[in-house]
């Protein structure tokens, strides 16, 4: 398990060295590109996509950060950056009733297990850092390099890419208000519901807490909204957001309902257990306020030494 653990924090820990690199490289390549520097807000709306029906999640989210956007053209630019973000999110399942057929007991006796949970409940809290890569477009400035009021005051923006997000803390609960197990024997034609001892009958109230181990996670990203020119080099970006995410971060911690029938397992939930896939969508407002730096170009006065020929 240790191995595990550690094989996973190595390919975090490279994964994150790989864009720390590329920030660095796009840093020195974008000498010669004009840059606008950013600090963000934002926050909105959390939902867990859940494969089972009957299901019902919401929750909220915030995060702030830094980026950085490279202007290959007068249009299109390449936005990378840095951030920290909060999650909180609850899912709810109402009814679920799972079979699980084959199962032998401990006298070697074929049965089929019939499990029920109602008002399935979990709450996830976590703390994360995000990698956002994404393409920009924006529409045509009218910018007047002498007079700066007299430039458009709003254009239309659209960002679309993806983020790398570390799951830095992730702790969870979750709670049943009714577990039922039922054993029925096809070799007897017979039903067992009353043996707790061998994890049949009624358990409720069951609850449970604990920690998601470090992950990783990607997320599809897009967003849109107005870019306001508010200074000569300042420009303030407000927009709205949509984040899907790309994987579950919670496969390797599920378990079979058929586990509901062992102590440990009983009375220790497990992380989103009644789901064969969960993923985590976001939608939420975002505020911008970018500081743009001017292309790097040689001075006039270097300009007219390089030109410059001597007279005789």
């Amino acid at each position: 398990m240790m191995k595990k653990t550690n094989k996973k924090k190595r390919n975090s820990l490279m994964q994150l060295a790989l864009i720390l690199l590329a920030l660095s490289s796009l840093h020195v390549s974008a000498q010669k590109t004009p840059l606008e520097f950013s600090i963000y807000g934002g926050g909105g709306v959390s939902f867990f996509i859940c494969t089972l029906p009957k299901t019902f999640s919401i929750g909220c989210h915030g995060d702030v950060g830094v980026g950085l956007t490279a202007f290959v053209s007068t249009q299109f630019g390449i936005h990378i950056g840095a951030g920290v973000g909060l999650n909180n999110t609850k899912l709810r399942i109402d009814y679920v009733k799972n079979l699980t057929p084959g199962l032998m007991d401990a006298n070697a006796y074929l049965f089929n297990l019939h499990t029920t949970l109602i008002d399935y409940s979990e709450t996830h809290k976590t703390m994360l850092v995000s990698f956002p890569v994404m393409l920009q477009f924006q529409a045509k400035e009218n910018r007047q390099a002498w007079d700066w009021r007299k430039s458009h005051k709003k254009i239309f923006y659209l960002k679309a890419g993806g983020k790398v997000l570390l799951l830095l803390d992730h702790k969870y609960e979750a709670e049943v208000k009714k577990l039922n197990n039922l054993a029925y024997y096809p070799q007897f034609d017979n039903w067992a519901g009353t043996q707790t001892f061998a994890g049949l009958g009624d358990f409720d109230g069951n609850n449970t807490n604990g920690k998601l181990g470090f992950s990783i996670m990607g997320m599809a990203t897009i967003e849109a909204g107005l870019k306001w020119r508010i200074g000569e080099r300042l420009y303030l970006y407000s927009g709205a957001y949509f984040d899907i995410g790309l994987m579950d971060p919670a496969k390797n911690s599920r378990k079979a309902l058929s586990n509901y029938i062992y102590a440990e397992d009983l009375y220790n939930l497990a992380l989103l257990a009644v789901a064969d896939g969960v993923n985590l969508m976001g939608i939420g407002i975002k505020l911008r306020l970018a500081f743009a730096q001017p292309p790097k170009r040689a001075s006039c006065a270097q300009w007219g030494k390089k030109k410059s020929k001597k007279r005789y």
